[in-house]
């Protein structure tokens, strides 16, 4: 009779404390859009040797390149800066947080192979 109180304990405290997990997937980016800003990203490197920018940007399962307009910028010299806005938010319920790494060749940006780029968006988390 113990050993059955004991079971029945058990699993009314399983039951209740398997409720206290709470995982809210439905978090939005408060900035991408807003007055002219461009988002957070996850990461954004530069690499000279293929000459491209690949970002990170956060993702809920359906981001795409296609969700992302650019800004690109001639400050002379060879010097450009870049920044991405997202136009398209991802309303999707996958969590994924690593990100969704997407990359721009120079020449889709319209940036010489040779430019020096700096971009334009905050990078963290």
């Amino acid at each position: 009779m113990r050993r059955l109180t004991y079971i029945a304990a058990s699993a009314v405290a399983a039951a209740i404390l398997s409720g206290c997990v709470i995982v809210d997937a439905d978090v939005r980016e408060s900035n991408w859009g807003a007055h002219g800003d461009f988002g957070y990203l996850y990461g954004a490197e530069v690499s000279g040797r293929d000459p491209e920018i690949t970002i990170t940007a956060r993702s809920n399962g359906c981001t795409e390149k296609g969700d992302f307009d650019f800004v690109v910028r001639d400050r002379g010299d060879d010097e450009f800066d870049v920044g991405f806005r997202r136009e398209r938010q991802d309303n999707c319920k996958a969590l994924v947080p690593e990100g969704r790494r997407m990359t721009w060749s120079f020449a889709e940006l319209g940036i010489p192979r040779q430019a020096r780029v700096m971009i334009l968006n905050p990078v963290g988390r």
